[in-house]
């Protein structure tokens, strides 16, 4: 169809397109390197929409032909064209090296005005790799501060200072019921963080990667260089202690972990660095303790535990306890066997006696029933919460100790329902229920760690060999592991050195690593 001469529009004019503004392609051309000029086309059509089809010629000759020509070159790399360059980008990370518990300030400069980006973070514990990321817009001023600023899609979203670290999950090509654990606790965890161009989904961040425009990398700590790790084989007892620098003595924490077995020292390694003596106290699966729960012995935990209590460079004037699910109901059992425990702290602890008989050379503790046809089956792994129904009688009275007992529990716990431990405060007689408090947390899962560590709301258990469900919803979960730590420290500081903590023992950073 020809056009009359005074219908015509030179190839310079404005043409209007109402599904796409052409000034977009006419950008994306001028930033086009001039050796890559010869291989793109502009073909522009003032009386033509957005919705440009097939067969009239001669534009559908010209876009076969441009197809042809496109397709047979290589792939020019986005980067190579990006305003976005990564001699003009800076990440930076402050402090770069600090304990798991302290937050960092991270803060990129160098962008175009209200530029989109991509943070990412990623890290590698043995062969689990896990990844977490943000996306921003850069200021007027060409800047993106994480601390101030909002994510607007990743895997957390607002502003969150330490979102990056918190929302890590393991990377698509890796197993995802897994728990991130660190085994060597005598090296730090290596993060690495890249900004990336543009807005990207998670499936844009694999496979293969993005070329980023800038990187740094952050190392976390559990365990402060001034603090000594001491491996433990003396007689039956066995474990690691962490001590604080200095000549001490300090107050002194015993740390239990759960049903897996094995060592977990982590937690006390961080503990130390907050200025505990602590004792990571395995009870089975590990080196020649025995090799399954059923065979534990009340005995051993009480041996143990006098024995840390009466070390030189522990505090003499009471020690602190610490479990974290069955480790709790082992700990509560303990405070009413070793007078010297003045403060026990339960996270998500089973507060009555539970699985299987306790074994005890003064007479076999029986165990509360677990219901088999209890067990519900999810896409995630089994949830046993309605599996545990204590009577009242089977309640560990730990009220019949001096010690004070501080509850941390997650609602949206799958694997111990928090209401047992509820009940097992109403069983607090009134005389000593100013000893005992519970703190609950509504989104929270089973496995509360310390903060800033990634979510884990399943994974597989080594014991029982299966994928266990453990609850929780990622942003809420973090937020009851950093309200929760900032609380044990104050506990134990309060109750083993009679003095307060809550308001600075994690906002205000260790000693320079």
């Amino acid at each position: 169809m020809r056009r009359s001469p005074e219908n015509e529009r030179s190839a310079s004019q404005e043409v209007t397109v109402y599904c796409l503004n052409p000034r977009l392609n006419d950008l994306f051309f001028k930033l086009l390197p001039k050796e890559h000029n010869h291989r793109f086309y502009v073909i522009k059509d003032p009386g033509a929409g957005h919705l440009i089809e097939p067969p009239f010629a001669p534009l559908r000759t010209y876009i076969v032909e441009l197809f042809s020509v496109v397709t047979s070159l290589p792939k020019i790399n986005r980067f190579s064209t990006s305003t976005l360059h990564m001699s003009n980008v800076q990440l930076s990370v402050t402090p770069n090296e600090a304990l798991v518990d302290e937050k960092v300030n991270i803060r990129v400069d160098g962008l175009p005005k209200n530029g989109p980006i991509t943070i990412k973070a990623s890290l590698q514990e043995g062969s689990l790799r896990f990844s977490s990321y943000g996306c921003y817009t850069a200021t007027d001023e060409g800047s993106v501060v994480v601390g101030e600023q909002k994510s607007q899609l990743g895997t957390y979203t607002g502003i969150e200072p330490m979102g990056l670290f918190w929302s890590m999950k393991p990377e698509p090509s890796c197993r995802q019921n897994v728990r991130l654990l660190k085994k060597d606790i005598t090296k730090p965890i290596a993060v690495d963080l890249s900004v990336l161009e543009g807005h990207l989904s998670w499936e844009d961040l694999f496979d293969p990667p993005p070329q980023p425009l800038a990187t740094v990398n952050v190392l976390r700590w559990y365990k402060h260089k001034s603090v000594r790790r001491e491996r433990v084989v003396e007689g039956n007892i066995r474990g690691a202690i962490f001590t604080p620098p200095g000549p001490g003595p300090f107050p002194g924490v015993i740390d239990l972990f759960g049903s897996g077995g094995g060592l977990f020292d982590h937690r006390a390694a961080l503990l130390a660095s907050r200025g505990f003596c602590v004792f990571a106290l395995p009870f089975f699966a590990y080196e020649d303790l025995p090799k399954s729960l059923p065979d534990v012995s009340l005995d051993y935990l009480i041996e143990s535990t006098e024995w840390f209590a009466g070390l030189p460079k522990v505090k003499k004037d009471g020690i602190g306890i610490i479990g974290l699910s069955k480790g709790g109901m082992y700990a509560l059992e303990l405070c009413r066997q070793v007078s010297q425990i003045k403060a026990v702290v339960l996270v998500n602890g089973v507060s009555f006696y539970s699985d299987v008989p306790l074994k005890y050379s003064k007479g076999d503790i029986m165990n509360s029933e677990f219901k088999f046809d209890k067990i519900i089956t999810t896409p995630e792994g089994i949830d046993i919460k309605e599996c545990y129904k204590p009577t009242d009688d089977e309640f560990i009275k730990a009220w019949e100790s001096e010690a004070s007992v501080l509850c941390i529990n997650g609602e949206d716990d799958g694997s111990l329902d928090y209401k047992t431990n509820e009940r097992f405060l109403e069983l607090v007689p009134e005389d000593q229920k100013h000893r005992f408090q519970l703190i609950k947390y509504p989104r929270a899962g089973h496995l509360i760690e310390p903060p800033y560590t990634p979510h884990c709301r399943y994974s597989f258990h080594k014991v029982f060999q299966f994928d266990f469900l453990w609850g929780g919803e990622t942003k809420g979960h973090s937020v009851a592991q950093e309200d929760s730590w900032r609380r044990i420290l104050d506990f134990f500081s309060h109750h083993l050195n009679g003095k307060q903590t809550l308001n600075n023992s994690v906002s205000k950073p260790a000693s320079k690593l």
